[in-house]
């Protein structure tokens, strides 16, 4: 039986969009994009991210049309800001991730950041994910991540032990 999985993703320059594409096809996942009622744009809203990210604020996002209840696995991921995880995925992971039976996480970075991100996405998460992808600047045209990409799939096509399947 395949595992029903549920993409929520957060994405400000269409970099994390572009990767959760990629992994809607390969996983034959449902997509959840994260919105946030004040969309961020132009150099007040690259303030805006800077600022909510550092200060490690919540913002308001606009309510999530799926409940991750309904999946057997929720993969939630956006851009890493400043080291640290986007602040609308900061939102949504406390929010809806304790509803989720199974977690992953992925990212897309300037360069560093991702395990710090994800350690703190851990603790808003309330546990570990069971998979992580990082996905750098240097890396984002799907050739140059392919194996990665492959490799994140593959760890949570694998039932878990002791899962029901």
């Amino acid at each position: 039986m395949t595992a029903r999985i549920l993409l929520a993703y957060y994405s400000m320059s269409g970099h994390t969009r572009e990767l959760a594409g990629e992994l809607r096809t390969a996983l034959q996942a449902e997509v959840e994009e994260i919105r946030e009622p004040h969309p961020r744009s132009g150099a007040g809203g690259i303030w805006r991210s800077v600022v909510d990210t550092v200060l490690r604020r919540e913002p308001p996002i606009l309510a999530p049309a799926l409940d991750p209840t309904g999946y057997d696995l929720l993969a939630i991921g956006g851009p890493v800001w400043v080291g640290r995880m986007a602040s609308p995925l900061r939102s949504y992971a406390r929010r809806m991730a304790a509803r989720a039976p199974r977690l992953a996480f992925f990212c897309t970075e300037g360069g560093r950041g991702a395990e710090q991100a994800f350690d703190d996405l851990g603790r808003l998460c309330g546990r570990a994910p069971e998979a992580t992808l990082v996905v750098d600047a240097r890396h984002l045209r799907p050739e140059q991540h392919r194996e990665s990409l492959q490799r994140f799939v593959r760890a949570l096509r694998t039932p878990r032990a002791g899962a029901d399947r």
